[in-house]
């Protein structure tokens, strides 16, 4: 019988000893996982801050500290909501306030101007435990100043460039005016040419318009004059506008007016009929001859939602998240149009959101997209 308690004791110890060498490796194990995930956040090129549930700091990066002229020992511990006495961390505490107040997963744009100055877009990425329990947020801060200045560079080019190229381009267009009114001296063949000069010059003006129009957005110097329009009013203003030139690419425009009256909107009747005609050209000019272009106006709730379905050429999947993003064209797009400069749907998107409403589109390859936005009443 001792014999048999002392087996079983030693094979207990054994137990107990192979156990608390599995636990000390697992620890090793842990210990060294959390080093390596240690030295990739402190050797990141972007800034990070950790902050635990309670919204206390846990962690800033060399990046991050070195982006604010802080240190990391000064906040840890601290939330937002104690503003350390380093005044250069309150900027950042703004732009966490704001995402809290709104209650938004969005990245935002901050500007510092010490220790020096930064355009920083900062990004905070929600952490959940095991059991899906929100505990925490990582705040990523990516520096695009440089980006920025980049930006404004291209901009203040664009904005020369197009400033240089419309006087002489009135100019041609007036010659040619001129020329096409003499009904004798010139033969058909010279019209023809007049006129497809004319066309010419008339897209071009159209394209230094879009890249003016893309430059003031960037600016902050597209100004709108708010006014209450009925809606349907101007959507059959820009579709008549446009249906010379539906007719000429053989494509059917239909607009399907309201079945009863709509409310007045509060809108800038320029900036909303520049942004349904751009919306129109592309569902022309990017569906085959026969096709349709339906556009339809509807009350939603407290909304204004219009619509334009066409049947061409669709968006790939690939394609979508970039649809409204400055100078983008599709592979595709680029085939059937070749003179597009793919600000159209940037300035459209622009346009909507100032109007305090939203644009989206559903799309399938080679059968036809629908655009969508709404306006609240």
């Amino acid at each position: 019988m001792k014999d048999y308690f002392e087996l079983l004791l030693i094979a207990i110890i054994f137990t107990l000893t192979v156990f608390a060498i599995a636990l000390i490796q697992r620890k090793k194990k842990i210990e060294s996982q959390k080093d390596e995930v240690r030295m990739a956040i402190d050797y990141l090129f972007d800034g990070l801050i950790m902050t635990n549930r309670s919204g206390q700091i846990s962690k800033v990066n060399p990046k991050a500290e070195e982006m604010f002229g802080i240190k990391e020992n000064e906040v840890i511990g601290k939330t937002f909501f104690q503003k350390p006495e380093n005044p250069y961390f309150t900027n950042f505490y703004r732009v966490i306030s704001v995402m809290l107040e709104k209650g938004k997963q969005e990245w935002k744009e901050l500007s510092i101007e010490k220790p020096k100055e930064l355009v920083l877009r900062v990004t905070p990425i929600p952490v959940f435990d095991k059991k899906g329990k929100p505990s925490g947020f990582i705040y990523v801060l990516h520096d695009v100043t440089r980006e920025k200045e980049i930006d404004k560079i291209k901009s203040e080019f664009i904005t020369i460039v197009a400033h240089k190229l419309r006087t002489p381009l009135s100019e041609i267009k007036w010659a040619i005016d001129v020329l096409t009114s003499e009904k004798e001296g010139l033969s058909t063949a010279q019209r023809e040419i007049l006129e497809k000069c004319r066309g010419t010059n008339e897209r071009i003006i159209s394209q230094i318009n879009s890249l003016l129009n893309v430059s003031e957005i960037e600016k902050g110097l597209f100004k709108y004059k708010f006014k209450f329009e009925l809606f349907e009013d101007i959507v059959a203003e820009v579709v008549q506008n446009m249906n010379q030139f539906a007719r000429d690419r053989e494509i059917s425009l239909k607009y399907q007016e309201p079945v009863s009256p709509l409310p007045e909107v509060r809108i800038d009747k320029e900036k909303i009929s520049l942004a349904i005609h751009n919306l129109i050209d592309n569902a022309i000019r990017y569906t085959p001859k026969g096709g349709e272009a339906t556009l339809r106006l509807d009350r939603k709730g407290e909304y204004l939602v219009f619509s334009i379905r066409d049947t061409g050429i669709g968006i790939p999947q690939t394609e979508r998240e970039r649809i409204f993003t400055k100078f983008f064209r599709g592979k595709k797009a680029m085939k059937i149009h070749t003179e597009g400069t793919g600000l159209s749907l940037f300035v459209v998107k622009n346009i909507v959101e100032k109007h305090s409403g939203r644009i989206w589109f559903e799309s399938k390859e080679d059968e036809g997209s629908t655009f969508y936005f709404k306006l609240p009443i």
